[in-house]
């Protein structure tokens, strides 16, 4: 059995850079507050490419995605921007790039 590459993980609290250089983003997993609310994940910064925006059920808890296949190309970094407070932590899984 071979291993490809390694899985990283980085945890956020706040808007802001999780990822630095060149990525796949290989899944998410995100805890909320009981009303709905979003979470967008961009490459290039703040004002950078939106790629993924994962909307919040209006239910308190934890919830995943798991992206598969080779997962989702960032080139310049995954940038979080949680909506509001609802959003309580986002946990990006990665492969490349390093931990912001």
């Amino acid at each position: 059995m071979s291993i490809a590459s390694d899985v990283s993980a980085k945890r956020v609290t706040a808007t802001g850079d999780a990822v630095n250089g060149r990525t796949r983003l290989q899944g998410v997993y995100y805890t909320c507050a009981a009303t709905g609310s979003s979470i967008t994940l961009r490459t290039g910064g703040a004002g950078g490419t939106t790629l993924l925006v994962l909307t919040t059920p209006a239910a308190a808890g934890a919830y995943d995605l798991i992206i598969p296949d080779n997962g989702i190309l960032f080139e310049n970094g995954v940038h979080v921007t949680l909506a509001d407070a609802n959003v309580t932590s986002v946990t990006v899984l990665f492969v490349g790039g390093a931990a912001a």
